[in-house]
């Protein structure tokens, strides 16, 4: 590989069956101080290009022999991170589209402006240094096989997620998931039924939310032939079909009340009946569900049954929002592109520092999902092996700053030096503020403690004093919340009452 390129010191090889059009660009860039390599066929070209390691290639697109196209294919392997500049006469659309399929940098209609060209020359060196510095700077993080279940992550919030499968994983308890939309609630509820006495029966994932109201029963219980109009066949339910399995209802608070009425009995009953059959159907399925919705206010306003709430919040799983775990973002874009590499058969792309830098200063609202969904375009636009600043989407590099609130349990955090102890944090509320002091003089809490009794505080506030709903809004048992109320008021913190 050639050293990184100064602006004036470059090595260009252009691919030209046209003599007068070598001589023409040799002319004009070596003027500018590069060293100009010539070859009149792709086939000569490629030796040229594995000999002298060129840092830019102008190439013609028709030769005799190999076209532009082949030769193209075959310099990416001869020299990857060279800039190729593919010269045609015939901008056709199968041109445009496989010159960059096959990895050119930008390609050129002929006739050109020599000024024009030597200006994008000088741009493909730009990202020619750009790609060489960043090279420099990376490294393979993660082995894909030591990730098989598809959750990735060395946080903290991600480790109490591992811990908390494992200790549901071998009973048969009901399980609910719960975070936003992306954080991978489906992987985590096939890791529980992975790691289960039920691993061998099947598992099924449903989305509530995506099945029209008049189908879902039928989805999940079966129907008798006849039921309704184009029930020609009678139809086993997904309740049915997981029978010594696992079955995942996904967004379960999008569910009619009637359908929870009859997963309820599916649950406590073990037996569910198909649409418009008399016979019961005895099952044993284990239920994992999960949902994005506040389960616990949407109980009190009555838009989920209370005895189903119960029943599905046997052991809960909290998943955390990616941007409260940003340390996981190097791991999970590294077995990202491992793993879109390993699906194309090639050898995968990296991240540059920059990049890096720019996917970590993001707060990603989609989550895990956005994340694989920017992996995934920057993998395509990239050229060569590394992926820089410029692949990244514009609302990744600079997105519009939008108010995020804070999690409803977080983990506790070191107390910070004394020196910093009584030190104001710029931004926060009076509320947040009068409870920071008070925590950093009396006993050193973290701010994430800070956040923690703000919630509270706000919570009893709502409820007028109630501790039952205040409870509930807040994801934590009433005496947890005893306990809580007592310590703020010894550290002399006002709670309504």
């Amino acid at each position: 590989m050639s050293a990184s390129p100064s602006a004036a010191n470059a090595k260009v090889l252009v691919i030209d069956d046209d003599k007068d059009l070598r001589y023409s660009l040799r002319r004009a860039l070596a003027g500018l101080g590069h060293t100009v390599i010539e070859a009149d066929s792709g086939e000569t070209g490629v030796v040229a290009a594995k000999r002298e390691q060129p840092d830019v290639i102008l190439l013609d697109n028709r030769m005799g022999g190999m076209t532009g196209i082949e030769t193209l294919q075959m310099l990416r392997g001869a020299q990857p991170q060279a800039m190729v500049i593919l010269m045609t006469a015939f901008g056709t659309t199968q041109t445009a589209i496989e010159a960059m399929k096959f990895g050119a940098y930008d390609y050129v209609m002929k006739p050109f402006d020599q000024a024009k060209l030597i200006t994008l020359v000088d741009k493909a060196l730009s990202a020619r240094r750009d790609l060489a510095a960043a090279t420099k700077s990376t490294r393979t993080l993660v082995n894909p096989a030591d990730y098989k279940e598809g959750i990735v992550g060395s946080s903290e919030p991600m480790q109490e997620v591992l811990k908390s499968i494992g200790q549901v994983a071998a009973s048969d308890a009901t399980v609910l998931i719960t975070g936003e939309s992306g954080t991978g609630k489906e992987l985590v509820a096939r890791c529980i039924h992975q790691h289960s006495l039920r691993a061998k029966g099947t598992f099924l994932a449903v989305n509530c939310a995506a099945i029209p109201e008049n189908l879902i029963e039928s989805e999940l219980f079966g129907h008798e032939k006849g039921a309704f109009t184009g029930a020609t066949n009678q139809k086993l339910g997904k309740f049915e079909l997981c029978d010594g399995g696992t079955i995942f209802l996904d967004e379960i608070g999008d569910m009619s009340l009637p359908t929870q009425t009859k997963v309820l009995r599916a649950i406590q009953e073990g037996e569910i009946q198909r649409v418009g059959g008399t016979v019961t159907v005895k099952i044993s399925v284990r239920l994992v569900a999960a949902t994005n919705k506040d389960l616990e206010a949407m109980v009190t306003t009555r838009q989920f049954r209370e005895d189903l709430y119960y029943r599905l919040n046997v052991f809960r799983i909290r998943l955390p929002a990616l941007r409260y775990r940003k340390g996981d973002v190097p791991l999970l874009v590294d077995y990202m592109l491992q793993r879109q590499a390993a699906a194309k058969k090639i050898k995968p792309k990296r991240l540059s520092n920059e990049a890096l830098d720019a996917l970590l200063a993001y707060d990603w609202p989609g989550n895990v999902r956005e994340l694989e969904n920017v992996v995934q375009r920057a993998n395509v636009l990239a050229k060569g092996e590394t992926i820089l600043p410029k692949d990244l989407p514009q609302d990744v590099l600079n997105p519009r700053k939008t108010p995020i609130a804070p999690p409803a349990v977080v983990p506790s955090a070191p107390a910070p030096a004394a020196a910093e102890a009584a030190a104001p944090v710029a931004g926060l509320t009076p509320a947040y503020d009068t409870i920071y002091k008070q925590c950093r003089v009396n006993d050193g809490k973290s701010i994430l403690t800070v956040i923690e009794m703000e919630m509270i505080r706000r919570a009893m506030e709502e409820t007028r004093g109630n501790q039952l709903r205040s409870a509930m809004i807040l994801g934590i048992n009433r005496s947890t919340l005893k306990k809580r109320l007592l310590e703020m008021r010894e550290a002399g913190i006002k709670v309504f009452t």
